[in-house]
């Protein structure tokens, strides 16, 4: 992850990434979870946001991605664990709402 230019905006720890899946976005991470402000694919239907999610969830507890306006995007991560969720965020922003995926310890 590089410094994102947008971080004051967001909030600290927000940064840029570029995947090897071919996903890039703005997310914040910690040693158990990652969110996920912004997601772009370079490349639609090949099967490559399916494994960037599969990647995510082998090295996080808990993955949130907050915002989603695009319906295909929403129901692969519903098809893949994730819950509706509503944060309560800063002053500044409101709520956010979004997806939400916690590994269950007793079955994965």
């Amino acid at each position: 992850m590089t410094p994102c230019p947008s971080a004051e905006i967001l909030g600290p720890g927000y940064m840029r990434f570029a995947s090897p899946f071919g996903v890039k976005g703005v997310a914040r991470e910690s040693a158990d979870r990652v969110d996920f402000v912004c997601l772009v694919l370079d490349e639609e239907g090949k099967g490559n946001f399916r494994a960037f999610i599969r990647h995510c969830q082998a090295t996080y507890r808990t993955i949130c991605v907050w915002e989603v306006w695009n319906h295909a995007i929403a129901a692969v991560l519903q098809r893949h664990g994730f819950q509706q969720a509503l944060a309560l965020e800063s002053e500044q922003f409101g709520e956010a709402r979004g997806w939400r995926w916690d590994r269950n310890e007793l079955t994965n």
